[in-house]
């Protein structure tokens, strides 16, 4: 109902009146949204909260982090790895990451990067070599994908997937063992399902076949006894099952549970001088700086979540209350000493020492990196009052009075990644005291590392797999609306000589075998009509999906153009691609071999379509010319024939529409004729709901 004249007129009034209240109020309202803006900002410039470990390995295994791809330093159990970090096992090794939302595993001669390794993201490229990938999360929001040189991997559910890379990088074989994987190549998609195989052929992907069937091998054997490990551990049941390096604990400790911290794991089998991060060394992780890692094979959960406490005579680990994705840390400790510690005048230089938190006591992150939901995800779970976020640490540390809690070593054992335990200082009581509390980790300028390295490319390691991530080439390989912006279309590289000459992979269900050019597809006999063979459609009909799919919509051609433009937001065109050719320039089609499965209806062509082009029923037959130049394997001189349906019956001749001559049926109708019984009898042609359209045969 309008309001009256009056009424308006007092509305204007008060909206006067009102004017200065409206700019005090236009002002507190533009000063919340900018100290929202900035929360957001520093919660966007916190670090990671998921970082991988080194869970397993054998053999030699190399890292070298991508600002310093000249050479390999050899790592081992425990060591953390983030984003950036580039790993090499060697022929006769094997390692596996575990990440928090699932485990990668690298068999020999592999060489990889790991691109982007956060809370959203998972990304890889595997340069050459065999991966095999447990995906156990992928939360809404997040992705994982794995590049090679010639196409990239998009993965959509949880599950377990093998990625393998030839030497010369010019073949990719990816083996889908559950879950659902989307591989891409220059002018679309493959969906691969569980039980599938898609191989990527070419520097430019220039032959993608799908098959049925997967094989196995020892690698596959040894990450399905690394599966079972992490399935059958009880410690799910008070730690979550993200929480790094928790399915070691159950082997290596007891559980029990207090009324003061809640469930406390003890280890056993420790050194009568043991005490927590004494007994392994220290390294620098990505902007996190000093991080610590642990020798014994359980010591990665313990020494970068909870806490610590001294009970009945033991060191207990508190992992608090749980959380379902725990927030990793470098190393649960507070740092005290430096040049003004008494110690460090006898010694003649500086010394540093460190006690584990005790619970309830708040933890410090040291990298400057951390706002207020980064400091509480640190200390919350931890009978931490995070009211107020306090300025310096506490005077006193809890833990510090417990006999032999204190570790302290020198400078240059703190810098040089070596052994703690071997090189101790023994604090005197009366000196731990007196030691002044630091708000940080000590500012010690790295030495020489104690640590025997390998330049890169000598001693039979290859170049780091970043030296050869392909660069931004839009338009090729784009998966998805998921992934981040400027995607990564791997691009090949110069081909490395190795020993290792061939990749071992599944074929068909049958036994593995070495990858080799895949030959040109036989033509089948033309008395044998399969109805099963899935045929790709035409560039820009939609995405190639497997056999079986009961979502595969086929796009008409008429449908064509809407069909390209709504996917252009995610595949690119390769024409406008730098590297790619113009359009109108002769290009072979990648040929695309779809797995023996279920029928795929195909839909006909709308009326408003131009005169069809006939095609025969879909068989194993080489498909016919589209107008597009297709490689000497593909192309086919059979004449083309009207679009049929799949029918039970031989197909009669058929008129294309607007008159013509009729187009004989395809040769082996007659044979799949004689072949029926003697009383069958064609069916009668249905009535067409569409005069103006041609017959539907």
């Amino acid at each position: 109902m309008p309001a009256s004249p009056v009424l308006r007129n007092h509305i204007a009034a008060a909206a006067k009146r009102n004017d200065s209240d409206s700019a005090v109020l236009a002002v507190l309202l533009t000063a919340l949204a900018l100290s929202c803006f900035a929360v957001v900002a520093r919660a966007q410039d916190d670090l990671p909260g998921r970082v991988g470990r080194i869970a397993d390995f054998a053999g030699q295994l190399y890292q070298s982090p991508e600002d310093r791809a000249t050479e390999w330093v050899p790592i081992g159990l425990n060591y953390p790895v983030t984003s950036g970090d580039n790993l090499w096992v060697s022929g006769d090794g094997r390692a596996e990451v575990d990440y928090g939302g699932g485990q990668f595993r690298l068999a020999g001669d592999t060489n990889l990067h790991v691109s982007r390794l956060d809370d959203n993201q998972l990304a890889l490229f595997v340069a050459q070599g065999r991966v095999v990938l447990r995906l156990r999360v992928l939360d809404p929001g997040e992705s994982a994908r794995v590049d090679a040189p010639n196409t990239q991997i998009q993965l959509t559910r949880p599950g377990l997937y093998r990625i393998d890379v030839t030497p010369d990088r010019q073949s990719t074989l990816v083996t889908v063992r559950e879950g659902e994987a989307q591989v891409a190549f220059p002018t679309g998609l493959q969906q691969a399902l569980p039980g599938q195989t898609v191989s990527v052929s070419g520097p430019d992907a220039s032959v993608v076949e799908v098959r049925n069937g997967v094989g196995q091998d020892g690698f596959d054997t040894w990450s399905a006894s690394r599966d079972r490990h992490y399935e059958r551990n009880r410690a799910q049941a008070y730690v979550s099952r993200q929480m790094v390096g928790y399915a070691d604990l159950d082997e290596y400790g007891v559980w029990q549970t207090t009324p003061d911290y809640g469930p406390v794991w003890y280890p056993t089998a420790v050194a009568d001088d043991w005490a927590p991060y004494r007994f392994g060394y220290w390294t620098t992780v990505g902007g996190w700086g000093y991080t610590w890692v642990d020798y014994a094979p359980w010591g990665y959960a313990p020494f970068h979540y909870g806490r610590w406490a001294f009970v009945a005579g033991r060191w207990g680990w508190c992992p608090g209350a749980y959380v379902p994705r725990p927030v990793w840390a470098p190393a649960m400790v507070g740092w005290i000493g430096g040049p003004g510690w008494g110690i460090s005048a006898d010694l003649g230089s500086p010394v540093y020492g460190w006690v584990p938190l005790g619970w309830a006591e708040p933890y410090h992150p040291w990298w400057g990196r951390c706002s207020y939901n980064c400091w509480a995800q640190y200390n919350r779970p931890y009978a931490v009052s995070v009211a107020a976020r306090p300025s310096a640490p506490p005077l006193r540390y809890r833990n510090i009075g417990i006999p032999g809690a204190v570790t302290a070593v020198n400078g240059a054992t703190l810098a040089g990644r070596v052994s703690v335990a071997n090189n101790l200082v023994r604090v005197p009581p009366q000196q731990v005291s007196t030691a002044p509390v630091l708000a940080s980790a000590p500012a010690v300028r790295a030495g020489s590392l104690h640590v025997p390295m390998v330049r890169a490319g000598t001693g039979g390691t290859p170049q780091p797999a970043s030296t050869f991530y392909p660069v931004t080439r839009p338009g090729r390989n784009a998966i998805g609306a998921s992934q981040p912006s400027g995607v990564i279309a791997p691009a090949p590289g110069q081909a490395r000589t190795g020993t290792n000459q061939g990749v071992s992979t599944p074929s068909g269900g049958a036994n593995t075998f070495t990858r080799t050019p895949a030959p040109p597809s036989p033509t089948p006999p033309a008395t044998v009509a399969n109805p099963n063979t899935v045929s790709r459609p035409p560039v820009g009909q939609g995405t190639v999906s497997p056999a079986g799919n009961p979502n595969l919509v086929r796009q008409p051609p008429s449908a064509q153009s809407s069909s390209t433009a709504g996917r252009s937001a995610n595949v690119t065109d390769p024409g406008n691609s730098p590297a790619a050719p113009a359009r109108n320039e002769a290009r072979p089609m990648p040929r695309v071999q779809q797995p023996q499965s279920a029928s795929v209806p195909v839909s006909p062509p709308t009326p408003a379509a131009a005169a069809p082009v006939a095609r025969p029923a879909p068989q194993r037959a080489p498909p016919a010319d589209r107008g597009i130049p297709l490689p000497p394997q593909m192309s086919s001189g059979a004449p083309a024939v009207a679009p049929v349906a799949p029918q039970s019956v031989a197909p009669a001749a058929v008129v294309p529409h607007g008159g013509g001559q009729p187009v004989p049926p395809h040769p082996g109708a007659a044979a799949q004729e004689n072949a029926k019984p003697a009383h069958a009898a064609p069916a009668a042609p249905k009535e067409n709901p569409n005069p103006g359209a041609p017959p539907r045969q």
